[in-house]
């Protein structure tokens, strides 16, 4: 929705009773649309395709980073040796 018409601007350039550009009613529509809007957010974590997920379920990892192949072959062989 376009704005409503502006009023006469004072000397200072601000118009009475509006805060910023908005009319008291025009602001307390905008704050109400961004309230509404913000409780509708979704905060949870949604995987998008399983099959990565598994896959980097199943890699191994030092310190949270995935391991080359050949770096995790050598890090059984020594965990096997322990």
């Amino acid at each position: 929705p376009s704005p409503p018409p502006s009023p006469p601007a004072a000397a200072d350039g601000k118009r009475p009773g509006y805060i910023g550009i908005y009319s008291p009613e025009a602001r307390k529509r905008r704050l109400a649309a961004f309230h509404a809007k913000r409780k509708r957010r979704v905060w949870t974590k949604k995987v998008k395709y399983d099959v990565r997920k598994n896959f980097a379920d199943s890699r191994m990892r030092v310190k949270g980073r995935f391991v080359k192949k050949e770096d995790e072959e050598l890090l059984r062989d020594l965990a096997s040796c322990v």
